[in-house]
Parts: C-alpha cells; structure tokens; sequence
C-alpha cells in the first residue's frame, strides 16, 4: 500500500513539474512575441477604406503600403468598386457586418443618402487648404475633397491640327455653327467619322444630361422646381439646345456609331480617338488611361456649345469639380476614426501622399499647399481650365447618380436611338422627379 502511495505521490510530482515547465515555456514565448510588438496585427488598428475610383486601385493599394511604412500601429485595408458597377462597396461592406473607417461616396450622395454616416471634420488641419471641403447644411465640413475632375468634348489635337491647318484653341468652339463647322473640317481631312460617342446609360445621363443644370447660380433650386412641377423642360431653351447639341454628335453624319448609337463602344470609342481614326468624343479626365496606351498623341478638352451666341458662359467654359469625397464613419471606434484622420493628413501633407494624389493617380489635388501638378494632357487641360476661370460646375454633383444611371440613361438612350420624341423624355424627367424620395 505504501508503495502504491509512493507512486502515485511520485507521478502527482512529475505530473507538477512539466505543468510547471510547460507554463514556463508559454509565457516565455508570449514574451518573445510582445518583444516583436509591431509584427503583431492584434496590437495594431484595422480600417477599411472604401475606394470609389475602380481604375486607380492598384495605385491606391500601393499608397496604402507607403503609409503603412510609416504608421506601423495602423492596418489599412483598402476595397474599391469595380470600374463601372452603380452599387457603393460601402454598402456591400456594412450590408456584409463590416465596419468601414473612411468612406468614398459622391458629393450628392454624401449630402443624401449617407448624410448621417460621417462625422465633424471642421476642425481638421487640411480645412484651411483647401476650397473645396465638403459642408453639410449645418456649416459642418462633414466631406475631404479627394479629387477634382472634369468633362467635356475629349478631343485629340493632332487630328483637329491637320484638319485646321494650324494651331488649335479649344475655346474658339465656342457656338454649335462653329462645332459643326470644325466637325466638316475634320471630314474634309479624311476622317470619315470625326467623332466616335460612347453612349453608356451613365454617360449620357448623369453626366451630360446634367448640364443644364448650370444656366442657374442654383442648380438645387432648379431641381425644386421641377420636383414641385414648376419647370417645363419642353419650353427650357438651355436643356433642349443640350439635346440639339447631343443630336449633333450622334448622328449618323458626324458619329462612327451613328446607325446603331446605343452599344458598349467605351473601348471602340478610346481606341478611334486615340489612334487618330476619330477626333472627339464626350468624356472626363479619367478617360485618359484608355487613351494613353495608344498613340500618345496629346488630348485636351472643348466646351460643349449649346447655341450660337459666343457670348453665353456654357459655352466658354467646361464642367470640373471635386467629384469624391471621403467621409469618416461616426460607427468606426475612437481609434479607428484617429486612425483615418492620420491617413487624410498624410494625403495632403505628407510627400508620399502628394505624390500619390498627383503623380500615381494623375488627379489633381484640392488642396492649395500641394506643389505637384498632373502632367496627363486631360488633367492640365482642366487645371489650365481652372487656372483661367473657364470651368462650371460638375453638376454630376447635384444630382442622384444611381438613378440617372438606371432610371434616366435608359430615357436618355431610347431617345438617341429614336424611340422616343424629345417630348416623351422631358416626360420622363418630370415624371421621375415628381415621384422622387431621397
């Protein structure tokens, strides 16, 4: 029985000591990886952060690692929305359970749909740099302008040179006798079709169908009235001579799609202008990846004239603005929002962050203390523009562009291809606003 006892109280002790040793073991490991500190992604604060510019994620991923480097505590994942796709990857994110730091939305719908995600930013450093903060009804500067950008007739310059015989200025196009005659110029050159228009629902909707929100100092306004049925669009001369305009520049005259306008032509489009095959085409500043990988010619932009008195502001200058805005998530942890406040500060002052905006994304910065200026031809083009006082604003921005996309383009389409009078659109405009809920 002792012997027993013995045993037992020999294996009791055994059993101790490699508990003993085994807990030794583990808190030395614990404290070897404490002692690693940075490699460990517990210790560190996660955001996401929501990209709205599809064509720029690689750029912005990799902006994301520079700032890692120097901001070891703070994990930056970043998910952008994929070129072309209407729905908000901050919805697919929060719809997911995930809680997104720092938010890309539109101007409008910062202002709109999202106007209660994000928090007072009124206090921040970048404030004071910049014209173009974001302000809520309130006064609160609830949006950081991430990039201006702009639209217009896209032309490429050698081709319009060659017809012209000389020197090209933009804003001499400045009356639709004027556009028409530089487009039968072209012709005479040897273009067959100086113009290839690609007519995607967003292009001619919520872009250029939203010009003529600037014959007002009130756009908004504008858009009242016709919310409360007080605005004609069949009477409106600056809306119907936009649709002149765009009647110009579909036809089967002028347009490389002419006979059968409504088609995914954005590549095709790119290509023709960009080889020389055509000489315009109705775009923004981001259209210039498309058009650089091929020729390397050199690219500007023209207003878009909407009648043929010279004088008439709309068609001497073209539309440009901050068109993405970020916003802080009010949902996101006091760190995390420290943590987004860190990384919009990089992107305004730090060099690598400049660098970014400016040199990798080829946007222009909206901030007054960044020396870098964009060298793609489209972004001096409206730098210049700006520069001169040639720009109005990007009424995309006032505008709901979600439902311009699926509800309006179809309109918009249906009376490019002829299937509907330009009576049965200004139908279709009213009847959408009328019955329109934010």
């Amino acid at each position: 029985m002792n012997r027993v006892k013995k045993k037992v109280g020999l294996f009791r002790k055994s059993a101790l000591v490699a508990m003993a040793i085994a807990l030794i073991l583990t808190f030395t490991a614990c404290g070897g990886n404490q002692k690693e500190g940075a490699s460990d992604s517990s210790s560190k604060v996660n955001i996401i952060v929501t990209n709205g510019k599809g064509e720029i994620d690689a750029q912005f991923k990799q902006a994301a690692q520079e700032f890692m480097k120097t901001n070891p505590d703070i994990n930056v994942e970043v998910q952008s929305v994929a070129v072309g796709d209407p729905l908000n990857v901050f919805d697919k994110l929060t719809s997911s359970g995930k809680t997104v730091t720092l938010a890309m939305f539109s101007p409008y719908d910062t202002l709109h749909k999202y106007k209660d995600v994000g928090i007072d930013l009124s206090n921040e450093k970048w404030v004071k740099d910049t014209n173009d903060a974001l302000k809520n009804s309130e006064g609160q500067v609830i949006g950081f302008p991430f990039a201006v950008e702009g639209m217009g007739l896209v032309y490429n310059e050698k081709v319009i040179e060659k017809a012209i015989g000389g020197k090209f200025d933009p804003f001499s196009i400045n009356t639709q006798d004027k556009l028409k005659d530089l487009l039968e110029k072209i012709k005479a050159s040897g273009v067959e079709y100086p113009i290839a228009y690609q007519t995607e629902a967003w292009s001619v909707a919520n872009h250029y169908s939203s010009l003529f929100l600037n014959q007002s100092s009130d756009p908004t306004g504008l858009l009242d009235d016709l919310k409360a049925g007080k605005l004609d669009l069949t009477k409106n001369k600056v809306w119907n001579n936009y649709y002149n305009t765009l009647d110009l520049l579909t036809s089967k005259e002028y347009n490389k799609f002419g006979e059968l306008p409504i088609g995914k032509y954005y590549d095709a489009a790119h290509v023709a202008v960009g080889k020389g095959e055509a000489a315009i085409l109705f775009n923004g500043n981001w259209a210039f990846d498309s058009l650089q990988a091929l020729a390397g010619d050199n690219f500007g932009f023209m207003p878009i004239p909407v009648d043929n008195n010279p004088n008439n502001p709309l068609n001497n200058k073209i539309a440009a603005g901050p068109t993405q805005i970020f916003v802080i998530n009010k949902k996101a942890t006091q760190e995390q929002q420290e943590a987004a406040k860190k990384f919009l500060n990089w992107l305004v002052y730090d060099e690598a962050g400049q660098d970014f905006i400016v040199n990798k994304a080829q946007i222009i910065s909206a901030f007054t203390n960044n020396p870098l200026k964009v060298t793609n031809p489209l972004g001096v083009a409206i730098s210049n523009a700006i520069a001169n006082n040639k720009t109005m604003p990007f009424t995309t921005n006032y505008v709901n562009t979600g439902d311009w996309t699926t509800i309006i383009g179809p309109e918009v389409q249906k009376y490019i291809a002829g299937q509907q009078s330009r009576a049965d659109l200004a139908k279709a405009f009213e009847s959408y606003y009328k019955s329109y809920k934010e």
